[in-house]
């Protein structure tokens, strides 16, 4: 399969990406309650029950309204930095997985996953590098300002 992207949404109302490699399919954020989630997914005639993982931005309701929802309907981890976890509110969430957000990044299948630290009036915002074979994806939102690190 081919490296893909779309987005189900982006704005104040909600925002939420699927990224796919391979055999692998992330979501970056859910905005949306499950029912939308859901509903947008048949949209773009995706099962959302082949994700693999959420992975969250940062502590806005924006991007994480549904992710306690949506990762306990379909099982899923939940990977997010150690200050997003702590300033959410997320719900109980079964498998969670906290990066810093200066490391060097994590696997989740066909996936290499980098974090990047950015400005944003939250307490650990990142966005994120997803690496297949040989193809990079860089994902950039809710940027407060460009910095030497970005």
């Amino acid at each position: 399969m081919a490296f893909r992207f779309a987005s189900l949404g982006s704005g104040s109302r909600g925002n939420a990406t699927l990224i796919e490699a391979g055999d692998t399919a992330v979501l970056v954020d859910c905005g949306f309650a499950a029912r939308e989630f859901v509903a947008r997914c048949e949209q773009l005639a995706f099962d959302p029950s082949r994700l693999s993982a959420i992975l969250v931005t940062h502590e806005h309701g924006d991007h994480t309204r549904g992710v306690g929802a949506v990762a306990r309907r379909f099982g899923l981890p939940v990977w997010l930095s150690h200050g997003t976890w702590h300033a959410s509110r997320l719900g109980r969430i079964d498998r969670l997985n906290r990066f810093a957000s200066h490391d060097g990044g994590f696997q989740i299948g066909d996936l290499h996953i980098a974090p990047v630290p950015v400005p944003h009036d939250a307490r650990e915002p990142v966005q994120f590098v997803f690496r297949h074979a040989e193809q990079r994806f860089g994902m950039l939102t809710d940027l407060g300002c460009i910095t030497p690190h970005v």
